[in-house]
């Protein structure tokens, strides 16, 4: 830091002598009366003038510019550096999440196939069940509607029955004889004796 200070101050009193030098000459050559070297002397201390701040400026400042110059590269290298380090580990995320995207897509079409064949099965099951049970509720229909029948059949006999033994009641007392009472009671009797 002390050869930066040191710099500064030389190419400070330096640039403050050819300012003076400068303004000097200037007062001390508008006095003269002829004007045809005019031209050539200003054009010739202009070079002179350029050619002493060029070599000051290269002289003092090229090892500051150098110096300012290197550390910038090397600040920007190192930002350059984190740069790539950030992109590197950005890559290694977004391949990550590209895995883990992958890896949820197989997952995904493993489990869609477990629920469809869970589904299926349920479905076979659902139907073997539903079969089932309409033989169940047919035989139990089937059974219910042959017990109406039968006792549908039984009412209807014994309906019968009761109209022919009204019938009977009604048409026997005029066609039976005191003969036919007779041969009912020998009848019964022999029955029993041989019981």
């Amino acid at each position: 830091m002390n050869s930066l200070k040191k710099t500064a101050i030389v190419w400070f009193f330096l640039m403050t002598a050819l300012m003076m030098l400068h303004l000097s000459s200037i007062e001390a050559l508008a006095a003269e009366s002829d004007q045809n070297w005019r031209p050539v002397f200003d054009l010739a201390m202009r070079w002179i003038n350029f050619l002493i701040l060029a070599f000051l400026l290269i002289k003092f400042s090229r090892i500051p510019i150098k110096s300012f110059l290197a550390g910038k590269k090397e600040e920007i290298a190192s930002v350059i550096g984190e740069l790539e380090s950030d992109k590197e580990r950005m890559l290694q995320k977004i391949d990550e999440s590209r895995r883990q995207i992958d890896n949820s897509k197989e997952r995904l079409s493993r489990l869609k196939e477990t629920i469809i064949a869970q589904g299926e099965k349920n479905k076979t099951k659902i139907i073997e069940d539903a079969e089932r049970e309409s033989k169940i509720l047919l035989e139990s229909a089937k059974q219910k509607i042959e017990s109406r029948i039968a006792d549908a059949r039984r009412v209807i006999k014994i309906e019968m029955i009761d109209e022919a033994i009204a019938l009977a009641m009604q048409q026997l007392p005029d066609k039976i004889t005191d003969q036919d009472n007779q041969r009912f009671i020998d009848a019964y009797l022999e029955s029993a004796a041989t019981k």
